[in-house]
């Protein structure tokens, strides 16, 4: 079975690659603790969401829970890579304002480089 997270280190935080997964339960367990093991790593985490097009209560939730515990950090958690729809769900839920949004993961870490640098 393929993982439907993948965790990468960077220099300036860490990124967490989701892709598409038909069985929703086991993906938000593994994007749980994907993104926990992330925060735990680095105050500051990418989350490259180029494989998923659909955005559930369960991950909306695990991203803001993810938000809130960086922030705790003196961190935050960017969104590379959004579809349309993850957009559209991100604004209507009202939370879009909780995560810089990027179109690609290099610029999403690009920008934290620049942020953690200048101390911003």
């Amino acid at each position: 079975m393929n993982p439907v997270v993948e965790l990468e280190e960077r220099p300036v935080g860490t990124v967490v690659r989701v892709r598409e997964c038909a069985d929703a339960a086991e993906a938000a367990e593994e994007l749980r603790s994907a993104l926990a093991a992330a925060v735990e790593r680095s105050p500051y985490v990418v989350v490259d969401l180029a494989g998923v097009h659909t955005l559930d209560d369960t991950v909306l939730g695990l991203l803001v829970r993810a938000h809130r515990n960086a922030r705790r950090r003196d961190g935050l958690v960017c969104l590379a890579a959004p579809s349309r729809f993850v957009i559209t769900v991100l604004h209507t839920m009202h939370v879009d304002g909780l995560f810089p949004l990027f179109d690609d993961c290099d610029g999403a870490l690009e920008w934290l480089r620049a942020e953690v640098l200048t101390g911003s």
